[in-house]
C-alpha cells in the first residue's frame, strides 16, 4: 500500500525529534531555560536589596547620628521626599576613615546577607582634575596657576569655578569657569612663607544643573591633587553636624578651622582644648569641606575633610570573583552623586 504525504512527513519528523534527543538538542535548550530562569530570579533577588538599602532608613532610622550598629540596613534619609534620597551621616559612617564608621562585617549582617559579598561605592558625578600649569615668585608672593578639567562620564562639560586657597594666616577665594570642552584656568597666590602648607580648594558646578557641584583639593606645596588628608597626626570625624577632633599626639594644639561650600565660607566655633565641635548648617547645593589648623610640635599643620566623606568604596573589593552592580543617582544634602551596591554570586 503506498504511503501518502503525509505519512512521510510524520515519520520524518520521528525521525528528527529522536535524533535531537539523542544528541542532547532538547535537553541543553530546557537546560538554557532553566539557567536563564534562575539568572533572572537571582538579578531579581538582588535587586529586590539594593532598592531596598536606597529606600530604606533601616533600623534605627537615626542610626547614621549615632555609634550603634543597624539591625536592618539602609541608607535613606528619615522622611524624605525626594526619590533615592540618602542620610549624609549614614554615608559618612561607612568611609573607614571616620572614627564613627561600621564595620564590613556589621554592614553585611545588617543586610540579612548570607554568604554573599556586599560593597556600596559613592561618587560625585563630575570629576574635576587639577594640575599645576606654571607658578612665579614676585618679591613675596608666590603664584600658581591651575588648570582645571571638569567631565562627566569621562565627557567634558562646562562649570562654574570657586577656588578658596588655605595656607598659614592667609586665606582668599578666586572665580573662573571650563568651557565647553572642560577646560578653565585659576591662578591664585600666597605668601612665599605660607607655602609649605597652602591648599587649594576647588569646588566646581555644572552649568546645566546646580545639584551636580563636585570638589577637588589640590596640595600647592607638593602641586598633587589629594584625595585625603596626608598629615596623618589628626583624624576629623563629621557626624550629625558635629566634627570630632582625635590625635595620637601630646604636641598637638588645634586652634580653629574654617567650613567651605561652593558658595560660602564660615569659620568653626572651636573652644580651645575640646575634642568636638559644631558644623555650621550652611545652605547650599555642595559637599562641605572642612579645614582645621593649629601647632603640632611647633610646626603649624591643616588638616581637612568632607562632609559627607565622599568619595567612598566599603565593603568587599570583589578581587577575582563575579560582581552584580546596580546603579543608582542619589541625592545628599541637594547634591547628586553616583551609587553602586555590588553583590557576590548567590549561593546555589
Amino acid at each position: 500500500m503506498p504511503t501518502s504525504s503525509f505519512d512521510t512527513f510524520f515519520a520524518c519528523t520521528i525521525i528528527l525529534a529522536a535524533a535531537l534527543i539523542a544528541t542532547g538538542f532538547v535537553t541543553s535548550t530546557m537546560q538554557v531555560r532553566i539557567d536563564n530562569t534562575k539568572s533572572i530570579n537571582e538579578q531579581s533577588y538582588l535587586q529586590a536589596i539594593a532598592d531596598h538599602i536606597v529606600t530604606s532608613p533601616g533600623t534605627p532610622s537615626n542610626w547614621g547620628t549615632s555609634s550603634s550598629v543597624p539591625t536592618d540596613f539602609g541608607l535613606a534619609a528619615i522622611s524624605s521626599t525626594i526619590p533615592y534620597e540618602l542620610d549624609i551621616d549614614k554615608v559618612t559612617r561607612l568611609n573607614s576613615l571616620n572614627d564613627y564608621s561600621i564595620s564590613y562585617f556589621d554592614m553585611e549582617t545588617a543586610s540579612r546577607l548570607n554568604n554573599i559579598a556586599l560593597g556600596i561605592a559613592v561618587s560625585q558625578i563630575m570629576d574635576v582634575s587639577i594640575e599645576q600649569s606654571s607658578s612665579n615668585t614676585t618679591n613675596n608672593d608666590v603664584s600658581f596657576t591651575l588648570s582645571i578639567s571638569t567631565s562627566i562620564d569621562s565627557e567634558p562639560v562646562s562649570a562654574s569655578l570657586n577656588c578658596y586657597v588655605v595656607a598659614n594666616n592667609y586665606l582668599n577665594n578666586v572665580t573662573g569657569s571650563t568651557s565647553d570642552i572642560g577646560l578653565g584656568y585659576v591662578t591664585v597666590q600666597i605668601p612665599s612663607a605660607s607655602k609649605d602648607n597652602a591648599m587649594a580648594i576647588v569646588f566646581a558646578r555644572a552649568s546645566f544643573d546646580d545639584r551636580i557641584t563636585s570638589y577637588a583639593i589640590f596640595n600647592l606645596a607638593s602641586s598633587t591633587q589629594q584625595t585625603v588628608s596626608s598629615n596623618g597626626f589628626l583624624t576629623l570625624s563629621p557626624i550629625g553636624h558635629e566634627l570630632s577632633f582625635s590625635t595620637n599626639s601630646s604636641e598637638l594644639t588645634i586652634q580653629n578651622g574654617y567650613v567651605f561650600s561652593y558658595a560660602y565660607q564660615q569659620n568653626l566655633a572651636y573652644t580651645p582644648g575640646a575634642m568636638h565641635c559644631a558644623i555650621p548648617e550652611i545652605v547650599d547645593k555642595s559637599p562641605l569641606i572642612i579645614v582645621v589648623y593649629g601647632v603640632n610640635d611647633g610646626a603649624y599643620f591643616q588638616e581637612w575633610v568632607s562632609y559627607p566623606q565622599v568619595p567612598l568604596n566599603a565593603g568587599s573589593d570583589f578581587s577575582g570573583s563575579q560582581q552584580n552592580v546596580f546603579s543608582y543617582i542619589v541625592t545628599i544634602n541637594g547634591v547628586l552623586y553616583k551609587l553602586d551596591i555590588s553583590f557576590g554570586d548567590v549561593a546555589s
